[in-house]
């Protein structure tokens, strides 16, 4: 009877022992990159790439925040933010100097998107900004392509769902998109929060301190 129980003690000890490990593999299977990519980053392929931007409609029928960032290599900071009113099918918003700046904030321009493009309504104030248009008009992400850049970091919170993932970069085509041809890009960066396109973040940081970034978040979360 005595080495039954103890048998039975061993068992469970072991038993235990397995499901700690089983939770733990869980655990760890979340801060992977194979898991962040797969159940957060896979997001972004519906979007990227998007030539019309009405089209964005598609995926998120009850509307969606699109805002552009840009620090240039003098520190100073821009951003678009638009709003993709679902009911009227516009795409309108504001271009704005140090947005979160009470000495310096400054809007610069009104901006729509008609046909495809972004129209400011002060044509002066596109001399500080890089791009014509969205990323997502011009790239291509996907899991294929993700699989080729070699990762330099990835952070996973359970807690709070936010994620990081960092690449290597190499890539003449959003060098020339951003007009910094001399410059090296020295991280690619995807983020975000939750499922289901909460939050979603892809940015470029350049050899010369700038950066450049496009967030995509849907309404009514």
């Amino acid at each position: 009877m005595k080495l039954k129980k103890f048998l039975s003690v061993i068992l469970v000890i072991t038993l235990g022992g397995l499901i700690i490990m089983t939770l733990s593999a869980c655990g760890l299977n979340k801060d992977s990159r194979e898991w962040i990519e797969k159940n957060r980053v896979s997001d972004i392929y519906k979007v990227y790439p998007t030539k019309n931007p009405e089209n964005l409609f598609k995926v998120f029928p009850d509307g969606f925040y699109i805002t552009q960032f840009y620090t240039n290599s003098d520190g100073v900071y821009y951003h678009i933010e638009f709003e993709g009113n679902a009911k009227t099918r516009e795409i309108k918003g504001q271009f704005v100097r140090e947005p979160y700046s009470d000495d310096d904030k400054e809007k610069l321009s009104d901006v729509t998107v008609e046909n495809g493009r972004i129209i400011f309504s002060d044509e002066t104030a596109k001399k500080d900004w890089p791009l014509d248009g969205f990323l997502f008009q011009h790239l291509t992400i996907n899991q294929a392509y993700l699989d080729g850049l070699k990762e330099k970091k990835h952070t996973y919170n359970s807690n709070s769902g936010i994620f990081e993932i960092y690449y290597y970069l190499k890539d003449s085509e959003v060098n020339q998109l951003l007009k910094k041809d001399a410059q090296k890009i020295t991280d690619f960066e995807i983020t975000g929060s939750g499922k289901n396109y909460y939050n979603r973040a892809i940015s470029f940081r350049f050899s010369d301190n700038s950066e450049f970034g496009e967030t995509i978040d849907r309404l009514n979360k």
